[in-house]
């Protein structure tokens, strides 16, 4: 007799954690994920998975078999991480109270607990549920466990154009916060050169300190352009920060001769590259005539160059009816109904969504610690995570 997820949920608790666990002591910064895709590779195949292989850049592609006539599933989750900076244990995978995250409760903590090993770990066991209990589905269950992510997205890119690893409904298991997601906001990067003239730091009145002129510009970009991106009333606010800045010659006791800075835009669909490109040549000009030393241009994107102009995405629940069905299979496993919802993060979801296919996202974790010194997880949201992936693929495949 089938047992209901949640009782099996229960009684494979510890391994369901332990694989976690395993995920997170294993480093796998972007471009170094071979080793961690391996472990989910093994994963699956111990769980049961038909497929389950590793390509050359470290993504993991696992799937269950569906006897054939029903919509397939494909579960999306990327297993590299940012630098661990100042975490304390980052590979620990520690198993502790989170009153001292603000979450009280069990949590696992490490570098990419939240983003996103526990998506992908929930993936795989959800598999080893369908398997373990025989549940017979007509469509494919699918996972990709991608590298690359975090840095655009190449491992999601080849999956896709070298494997046709693709299926009728996509789940992106990045963290909501057990809400459902149905999209994001585009990004788009921009850099900005002043030039100015080097001299020798002791005698600075003899050339033009390039970055003093930045740091002019970058104040007035706060002040002027910044408060007066528009909001869409689907997205939200489109944000800009300057997050990067260097120096040539980059010597200590040389007045530098150039500076650039690094601008890094969530945009919405009303305020395209081409704004942002138009408002920075606006006040780089404005800057111009107020000083006449003043000189600096906005570096040309692929944006600007035939490109796409927002790379954000929205799934729309009138023309998808999984939002609806993923919405019922969330309110049954935890009792209440998922806020709708946009991510304020880019993620792979869009390279699906692009090629017309309904994407929604669902993960345990709350992206606020994503990235950060205080990266975790709560234990229940991933044991109920495995419980919605596992209900779903039995409702999506049928």
């Amino acid at each position: 007799m089938v047992s209901s997820v949640s009782d099996w949920v229960k009684d494979h608790r510890n391994e369901a954690v332990k694989l976690l666990q395993e995920l997170i002591r294993i480093p796998s910064p972007s471009g170094h994920e071979k080793a961690c895709g391996e472990k989910v590779a093994e994963a699956m195949r111990v769980a049961g998975f038909d497929v389950a292989r590793v390509d050359a850049l470290g993504d993991a592609m696992g799937v269950l078999k569906g006897s054939g006539g029903g919509r397939s599933l494909l579960m999306n989750g990327h297993i590299d991480h940012v630098p661990t900076a100042d975490m304390i244990e980052p590979y620990s995978g520690r198993l502790m109270d989170g009153s001292p995250f603000g979450s009280p409760g069990e949590v696992v903590y490490g570098r990419a607990a939240c983003d996103m090993k526990a998506g992908v770990a929930a993936m795989v066991m959800a598999g080893a549920y369908l398997r373990d209990e025989g549940i017979l589905l007509k469509g494919d269950y699918k996972v990709a466990a991608v590298a690359q992510e975090e840095v655009g997205g190449a491992g999601t890119m080849s999956t896709i154009e070298r494997d046709q690893f693709l299926a009728d409904v996509v789940l992106i298991g990045e963290a909501t916060n057990m809400d459902l997601c149905l999209g994001h906001r585009g990004s788009m990067k921009m850099s900005v050169v002043i030039r100015g003239r080097s001299c020798h730091a002791s005698a600075p009145e003899r050339g033009i300190n390039a970055l003093y002129k930045a740091t002019d510009l970058v104040t007035i970009i706060r002040n002027d352009l910044i408060p007066h991106i528009p909001a869409d009333p689907l997205y939200g606010k489109s944000s800009l920060a300057i997050t990067m800045i260097e120096v040539k010659p980059g010597a200590f006791n040389v007045v530098p001769e150039e500076c650039r800075f690094y601008i890094d835009c969530r945009n919405t669909p009303n305020y395209p590259a081409e704004q942002l490109y138009s408002d920075l040549q606006s006040l780089i000009k404005s800057q111009s005539m107020k000083d006449p030393e003043f000189n600096a241009g906005v570096l040309p994107t692929p944006l600007i160059n035939g490109q796409k102009s927002f790379t954000g995405f929205y799934t729309d629940p009138k023309k998808f009816p999984v939002v609806k069905e993923a919405e019922n299979v969330i309110e049954n496993v935890l009792g209440k109904m998922p806020t709708r919802k946009t991510w304020t993060f880019a993620t792979d979801g869009r390279l699906y969504s692009w090629l017309g296919i309904p994407v929604i996202g669902f993960g345990p974790g709350d992206e606020r610690s994503a990235h950060t010194a205080i990266e975790h997880v709560k234990v229940d949201d991933f044991l109920k995570t495995i419980e919605v992936y596992a209900s779903l693929a039995q409702k999506v495949c049928a």
